[in-house]
């Protein structure tokens, strides 16, 4: 899978998601359905974590890591809505970032991301509020490693990177239009195996930013009464591709997943479950020279319990712990078991598609760029 075709993907599943805002899935609601528009200027600044190398060491003693972010944030104003009450009146937006380590071997990297802010109450007349915050993206404009030219960059080995910022966020409001804030948080770039090598970059950054209200769209900061939840099951097919880089400087390799499960969504947040996955591995024989069979050298099955966590009618966060019946080490399966997260949005009420990154004992194994259908019949 080349580069391109990653690149692309990623910025289509973005240009997707950037449809929540608008959807309406039920048009005799259009009338409510409207969104308060926020803009916020954000600035930053970091410690830069090392990989416990000699030359990782090097870099992070002579790096001074500063950030800049402009976000475009949305706010549901139908305060009548079902999961702007679940979730006490969330922001959603796109985000624009661009950073300096003060270093030609990392480079300036920028970046484009979808971002989630959840307040943890409901703000009511507060003029403290407090919330978690969520953002993944595609970043670039590295420096990457090269044995030659940038030798000492040992944390990614490609010009564009995975992005995700997690924060805990205290807001002070001046007034209904202008608000201060403060995020500390985990910022992470990594390109999850595409390119070796890729021990990733980790900050732990401070940020200061300022928030203004684009309109007049009233926002209701109390919660409504929202249906009891009617629990139901539903089963997923799932049809995952990746590209897999196994040693620096060497070439990429198709990897396939294939899951199958099934889940009791159990209230408007919260779907478990436990199911299968089955993986492929492309030439795995150039990988592995034993005498066992080519199924068993290029596939590997495991068991999952699976946890999606439901965002709205349409966008959730897939979080899976597996466990390998049978594994191939040739082909990077480091352990026993493995993670999984990543974003998904039902483009139909069946059909959906997003992106996970597989990843062992917090190393990552390959982006699972998926499609795939969901059985059920929702009472709700």
């Amino acid at each position: 899978m080349s580069k391109k075709i990653i690149i692309t993907g990623f910025l289509s599943f973005c240009i997707l998601l950037l449809g929540f805002g608008q959807a309406i899935d039920n048009p005799s609601q259009k009338k409510k359905k409207k969104n308060s528009k926020y803009l916020d200027l954000r600035f930053e600044n970091g410690a830069m974590l090392g990989n416990t190398t000699q030359f990782s060491d090097q870099i992070v003693n002579s790096s001074y890591y500063n950030g800049a972010d402009i976000r475009l944030g949305f706010r549901n104003t139908n305060p009548d809505d079902i999961y702007s009450n679940v979730y006490r009146r969330p922001y959603f937006g796109v985000g624009v970032y661009t950073s300096t380590f003060n270093n030609e071997d990392v480079g300036s990297p920028g970046a484009v991301y979808f971002f989630l802010t959840i307040p943890l109450k409901f703000e009511g007349l507060k003029k403290w509020t407090f919330s978690y915050s969520g953002a993944f993206g595609l970043s670039y404009n590295f420096n990457p490693y090269d044995p030659i030219n940038n030798p000492t960059n040992m944390f990614v080995g490609s010009y564009r990177n995975c992005y995700v910022h997690l924060g805990f966020i205290a807001n002070y409001k001046f007034s209904e239009k202008w608000a201060l804030n403060g995020t500390f948080g985990f910022k992470h770039f990594s390109n999850g195996s595409f390119k070796q090598p890729n021990f990733g970059i980790n900050l732990i950054p401070a940020t200061i930013g300022v928030s203004y209200k684009l309109d007049k769209e009233p926002i209701i900061h109390d919660k409504r009464q929202i249906p009891v939840y009617k629990k139901h099951g539903l089963m997923n097919v799932a049809l995952s591709a990746g590209s897999k880089n196994y040693e620096v400087g060497g070439e990429n390799f198709l990897k396939n997943t294939l899951t199958v499960d099934y889940l009791r969504q159990i209230n408007y947040k919260y779907r478990i479950g436990v199911g299968l996955d089955f993986f492929y591995s492309d030439r795995a024989n150039l990988r592995n020279r034993s005498d066992a069979s080519k199924l068993s050298k290029f596939y590997s099955l495991a068991a999952t319990g699976s946890w999606e966590w439901v965002l709205t009618e349409k966008l959730y966060i897939p979080i899976a712990i597996g466990f390998y019946l049978h594994r191939n080490p040739e082909n990077d399966e480091k352990t026993f078991y493995y993670e999984r997260v990543g974003i998904r949005y039902r483009i139909t009420d069946h059909v959906f598609a997003g992106v996970t990154i597989k990843a062992h004992g917090g190393a990552a194994d390959y982006f699972e760029w998926t499609i795939g259908y969901a059985i059920h019949n929702d009472p709700n």
